[in-house]
């Protein structure tokens, strides 16, 4: 790992650990072993499932458009283009696969702190400010897009 300023690592900016939490200097050493407690394990699960969730919904979401949306070779007033439907599945599935493959890295990040007892931050700063950032430009992507093709469509 690559240090920076203080001999701490990149890992240990991002996660935040002993060297580099502000405060943490101040904390005792533990002595005695870290007691996790059951509901720790389930914690983590529900949190993976729940990122799970919402990555499904949004690739489901995305491809029901897609399926759904047939050229008929028509024109039609109103409405967006398939263009914009293609742009849709083509912004949001890899959305959707960023945010679950985000999500099972968290989920294993964390079991391995759990599972070794390890005093550390679990808490997450950069991954779900990242990945809101994305999903927000992707969806004013998506709005831009049809929002043209309403103009557009509408004359």
């Amino acid at each position: 790992m690559p240090l920076l300023q203080g001999g701490s690592t990149i890992t240990d900016a991002l996660f935040g650990t002993r060297t580099h939490t502000e405060g943490a200097q101040y904390q005792k050493p533990r002595k005695i072993p870290l007691r996790i407690e059951p509901k720790t394990y389930f914690a983590n699960e529900r949190t993976f499932l729940a990122w799970l969730g919402m990555a499904t919904t949004l690739g489901t979401v995305s491809t029901a458009i897609a399926g759904f949306s047939v050229e008929d070779g028509r024109e039609r007033r109103g409405g967006i283009s398939q263009g914009t439907v293609e742009l849709i599945t083509l912004t949001l599935l890899p959305v959707s696969v960023a945010m679950i493959a985000y999500a099972l890295f968290t989920f294993y990040w964390r079991s391995e702190f759990i599972r070794r007892k390890q005093v550390g931050f679990f808490d997450d700063k950069v991954g779900p400010i990242t990945l809101a950032i994305v999903v927000m430009a992707s969806l004013t992507l998506i709005m831009l897009a049809a929002i043209k093709d309403l103009i557009l469509n509408h004359k």
